[in-house]
């Protein structure tokens, strides 16, 4: 792995390999916190946008060069960052990395294609609208996190996008002020020797025009606790259980991620899998997540079942978090999870993309790469204590929020 930063602070990441199929992107630490309340939309909004037009070439022009090498695009936008990525046959390094130079450095935001952009994004908020299962979590999120940015769709609404509309100068200002060279990581994972790789780094992102300054994002509070329960056009309750969590710093972190790992990961005898469905046949499917942000976290327990039953699985998966806060973990229950997280990173890190997407992430955050091996002996050197501790810490009564999408004719259901 090669790491380097020039004159200018950008930093940037490579892994060399002999493959023919290439890897490279762009990370920016922008994403929906760093929204102001008028400004709701405008991150992912940007990620949009930075494909339609620059000093240098149209739209069309940047599909183009895209589209006749066969490059596959993709790009998506968090609460916290933006990312860029892109595969390729390795002979089109120079081309990706010069095209994605203008784009990052480049880009007009051009009214018309921005109007177009954000009727496309007010059509993604009603098809995730239409998918209770993915709504659910940002208004779980919402309520979370109550009044901070945050908390905000990252999405955006019908109204702040027709905001937007009536004053595009919103789009360019997110950008200037979030779009900062020491806030950003170029990345690679393919078939080109460090040298290689500096040199086109050099030429194509040298004389970055972005500036470097430092920037202050608002820290998160903790709200109170909330039981919503919304009545929606569904045949069933989605449910989510969760609360605040540790943050990317907290010493808890591992932890609980081990803990979470535990309760709901996607293999059959996780705790609330082998509960819920393999023992009682409730739901179809059932998930733990844990989410970490730079000052805070969340954590959530999803599930869809018939509203008959939801009074019912919301008592085992209530259950579950008691075992967790009252009983020690023995030896065996414990090694056996730390095998099965360690599996499950290992081969999240086999595909070449993902690992490197993750490498370039923690370069964000944390400045620096931990080898998989020093991963595995942080997980290997967590013991029982540890999870009893961080169990009743954020399993605890008070932290523990509910948010239901019930059926409108629950009677009937």
């Amino acid at each position: 792995m090669y790491i380097f930063t020039l004159p200018s602070g950008l930093r940037f990441l490579h892994i060399a390999n002999n493959s023919s199929v290439s890897h490279f992107g762009i990370m920016i630490n922008a994403g929906t916190r760093d929204e102001n309340p008028y400004e709701n939309g405008c991150a992912h909004l940007i990620e949009h946008s930075l494909f339609k037009g620059t000093k240098n070439q149209s739209s069309k022009s940047i599909s183009i060069a895209f589209d006749h090498i066969g490059a596959e695009i993709n790009a998506y936008t968090t609460k916290e960052d933006t990312c860029f990525h892109f595969s390729f046959l390795s002979e089109y390094y120079p081309k990706i990395m010069k095209t994605c130079a203008d784009m990052l450095f480049n880009s007009c935001f051009p009214e018309k294609e921005i109007v177009k952009e954000i009727n496309v994004i007010k059509e993604e908020i009603l098809s995730c609208l239409d998918s209770p299962a993915e709504s659910i979590f940002d208004d779980f999120e919402n309520n979370l996190f109550n009044g901070h940015s945050i908390g905000r769709n990252i999405l955006g609404t019908n109204e702040s996008l027709d905001s937007i509309i009536h004053n595009l100068n919103i789009v360019r200002g997110f950008y200037e002020e979030n779009y900062l060279n020491n806030e950003i990581i170029i990345w690679s994972n393919g078939n080109l020797t460090d040298k290689r790789f500096r040199f086109l780094c050099e030429k194509y992102f040298g004389d970055s025009p972005l500036k470097s300054t430092q920037r202050n994002r608002t820290t998160v509070g903790k709200n109170s606790r909330f039981d919503v329960v919304e009545d929606k056009e569904i045949f069933q309750c989605n449910t989510i259980i969760g609360g605040n969590a540790y943050s990317f710093f907290d010493k808890g972190r591992e932890a609980f991620t081990l803990l979470n790992f535990m309760l709901g990961n996607d293999g059959l005898s996780s705790q609330l899998n082998y509960q819920v469905r393999e023992k009682y046949g409730l739901v179809y499917h059932i998930e733990s997540s844990y989410n970490p942000y730079c000052d805070t976290g969340a954590f959530s327990i999803f599930y869809e079942c018939e509203y008959a039953n939801n009074e019912r699985v919301r008592n085992i998966v209530l259950k579950e978090l008691n075992k967790c806060k009252n009983n020690l973990l023995g030896t065996n229950k414990l090694s056996t999870a730390k095998k099965q997280l360690k599996g499950s990173l290992a081969v999240a890190a086999d595909s070449r993309l993902n690992d490197t997407i993750s490498s370039a992430k923690s370069l964000l955050v944390f400045n620096k790469v931990e080898p998989m091996e020093n991963v595995f002996k942080k997980i290997d050197g967590i013991t029982s204590e540890e999870i009893l501790s961080v169990a009743n810490e954020i399993f605890s009564e008070d932290n523990i929020s509910q948010l239901v999408y019930r059926p409108q004719d629950n009677e009937t259901t």
